[in-house]
């Protein structure tokens, strides 16, 4: 074939159809611009300096945009092929042979390729520009500027990489089709009538199986690492029920109203219930694909907003002091009778640099224990364990013993308590459903006091029992009745661990101090052992780095979603009105008035782009308290923060569902119109 015909072939075919090629470049440029834009930050020197954690975080979200990047853009090809069946029957008619066609293919991905890249990695360099403040603001630091965002070449290549690998896949994909492709009986199918859907009870049966299951196991975690154990398994069995029941549960419904006769034979119920049951039959797997995006949209940003917004309340609880020094009590040369010492040795060096005010060395015991029936026990030596006696993850829980001197000294409190009373909070919702006046470590009982969990310290995951007892004795006997023991099964018991901190007595003092301590955060005292030092300004750095960095590939990931999710809507869109064009020209053939024709037309497009928003509300409002439960992972616990963040990506997202549906719909009505 001439080149110059191939590419007359290849330019009167994208043009022709616009109206899906605009959308689906676009699409394509969008996404690989976002993937340009990661990358880039990954190669970043000045990302890389300032924040060393960030490009790990950003490589996850290469690989997630990347993967939805490639289902989005297959998707979006499939549409468009299912559209040129007709076009290359046609072709095939008129006397081209597949190898014309499969070059007209081949020059089109060509052009998508080259063209593609060139406008991802301009879009990607001029938004990077964009990202790289707002991403450098979401951590803090407003020490960056433009002139520390360059051109990327490794992100260019990456680029050109990724789409061409995309562009040549769909290639072949389409080459196997073309080579599949019967012309007679394309054209025959094109006449032929639709048979009605069936009533499929079993789908029905799986699909609502499935979702109660699911539903039930997103309700019934009771804490972070029940929530991370069963998190996947509710989202498999939310995603196969939302597509068993879309797939059957709404043909049976509409058959069920079409067997009403007294309500089916009705001008406008007629039309309606029939046009929705073809329109199911056609749509439900995709629309059921829509409702699983959509609640991953409202999951993924309102997880990562309430995680940011609950940033500051992090740092108050992980920094109680402007400074901490902790003993390195497993250091060479370390003891707990040297503990002090170092300690002290430190917080006077500091002062040298600023004046302080409120030192306070605190002590405390951390160990691993087995809860069972409101009781902590030791766990067992490993020889003791038999088969039948294997613990379950949940079993396991770990305490946090602080003396009552310890903690009042640091919280600034004045409570007693009776040499059988302790104080406890956990954030574990098992055990606090199950404990009540009584708790029993080992074989002595406390009579509880509960106080707040805001007392807890945040940097620690799983179950965890923070108990103040009444004297440093107790938390030692803590210690040596609840051993651990190393991988060879040997027992290992835990050490106390000490800590001192106070505050700079003003701002001017805290800079000083932390001044010296920048170089090196980790002081080597000799015989006396080491102290690593920690303040409240480098805690909070490195939560808004991690946090921002997650809010970051928050919005990355989501962006790629809402492209995705827009691409389906608008390609059924077009989809619909040119599979309902001829339809709606019959009906007023025969004499419909156009009312009815166009009320008939809203209500079918309304459920069919309704329905998916409903599913993922609905979808959504049952995960939150799993989701809820698995930020404690990254010890976010203030449900009110939870629920500004989690309800306000719902209420805008809904919105903003509906101007994408108000938007597109007006496409449908100018095909079915023309």
């Amino acid at each position: 074939m001439p080149l110059s015909l191939l590419t007359k072939l290849t330019v009167q075919g994208i043009v022709k159809r616009r109206t899906v090629y605009f959308p689906y470049f676009l699409a394509l440029v969008l996404i690989m611009s976002l993937e340009f834009i990661m990358i880039s930050l990954i190669t970043n020197e000045y990302v890389q300096s300032r924040h060393a954690t960030l490009p790990t975080i950003i490589i996850m979200g290469v690989f997630f945009t990347s993967l939805l990047a490639v289902i989005f853009i297959l998707y979006a090809n499939n549409f468009i092929q299912r559209q040129r069946r007709m076009e290359f029957a046609l072709y095939t008619v008129l006397g081209l042979e597949d190898r014309h066609i499969r070059s007209v293919i081949f020059f089109e991905q060509l052009l998508t390729w080259v063209i593609g890249s060139l406008a991802s990695i301009g879009v990607g360099y001029a938004l990077g520009n964009v990202m790289f403040i707002v991403l450098n603001r979401l951590i803090q630091d407003t020490g960056a500027g433009l002139m520390d965002y360059p051109f990327s070449p490794l992100a260019a290549i990456g680029t050109i990489i990724i789409i061409g690998g995309i562009t040549f896949i769909i290639f072949l994909i389409n080459s196997i089709r073309l080579a599949r492709l019967n012309p007679s009986e394309l054209l025959s199918q094109t006449h032929a009538g639709e048979a009605e859907p069936k009533s499929r009870w079993f789908i029905l049966l799986i699909g609502l199986i499935t979702l109660v299951a699911g539903y039930y196991v997103a309700l019934t975690t009771t804490d972070v690492l029940d929530a991370l154990l069963k998190v996947f398994i509710a989202i498999f069995l939310v995603i196969i029920g939302t597509y068993a029941l879309l797939t059957s549960l709404s043909i049976i419904f509409l058959k069920r109203m079409k067997g009403n006769k007294k309500y089916y034979y009705q001008p406008t119920h007629f039309l309606s219930i029939s046009g929705m049951l073809y329109r199911m039959k056609a749509n439900a797997t995709s629309l059921a694909g829509i409702a699983v995006l959509c609640t991953g949209i409202v999951l993924t940003l309102g997880t990562t907003l309430t995680l940011y917004l609950g940033m500051e309340d992090q740092v108050e609880q992980m920094s109680t002091h402007d400074i901490e020094l902790r003993y390195m009590q497993y250091a060479d040369g370390a003891s707990p009778e040297n503990a002090e010492a170092a300690l002290t040795n430190i917080m006077e060096e500091l002062q040298t640099h600023g004046d302080i005010k409120d030192v306070s060395l605190s002590r405390s015991a951390f160990v691993t224990a087995i809860y069972q029936n409101k009781s902590f026990q030791p766990m067992p030596a490993p020889s003791e364990t038999t088969e039948s006696e294997e613990l379950l993850p949940t079993d396991f829980a770990y305490i946090i013993g602080v003396p009552l001197e310890d903690f009042n000294q640091l919280n600034g409190e004045d409570i007693h308590l009776e040499p059988d009373e302790v104080l406890f909070t956990t954030t574990t919702a098992n055990i606090q459903q199950e404990q009540d006046d009584t708790l029993q470590f080992a074989d002595k009982e406390y009579q509880v006091q509960q106080i707040s969990s805001s007392y807890m310290p945040l940097n620690y995951i799983g179950q965890i029992a923070y108990v103040v007892f009444p004297t440093i004795e107790e938390v030692e006997s803590l210690l040596s009745t609840f051993p651990n023991y190393i991988s060879t099964g040997e027992r290992s018991e835990a050490l106390l661990e000490q800590t001192m901190v106070f505050n700079a007595v003003d701002d001017s003092a805290r800079e000083s101090i932390e001044a010296a301590i920048s170089t090196d955060t980790i002081f080597d005292q000799g015989d006396l052992g080491v102290v690593r030092v920690v303040t409240r300004t480098t805690t909070s750095q490195e939560l808004y780095t991690m946090n921002g960095g997650l809010l970051f590939l928050g919005i990355i990931v989501g962006t790629v979603l809402i492209i995705g999710t827009v691409l389906m809507l608008y390609f059924k869109q077009v989809s619909e009105g040119y599979q309902d064009q001829g339809k709606f020209q019959i009906m007023r053939k025969v004499g419909l008035p156009d009312h009815l024709i166009k009320q008939t037309i809203r209500s079918q497009i309304f459920w069919i782009f309704a329905l998916p928003i409903m599913i993922a509300v609905i979808h959504s409002l049952f995960a939150s308290k799993i989701m809820f439960n698995l930020l404690g992972l990254l010890a976010v616990n203030n449900i009110t923060t939870f629920m500004i963040g989690y309800g306000s990506v719902l209420a805008v997202f809904v919105v903003v569902y509906l101007l994408f549906y108000l938007i597109t719909s007006q496409v449908y009505y100018r095909i079915i119109h023309q």
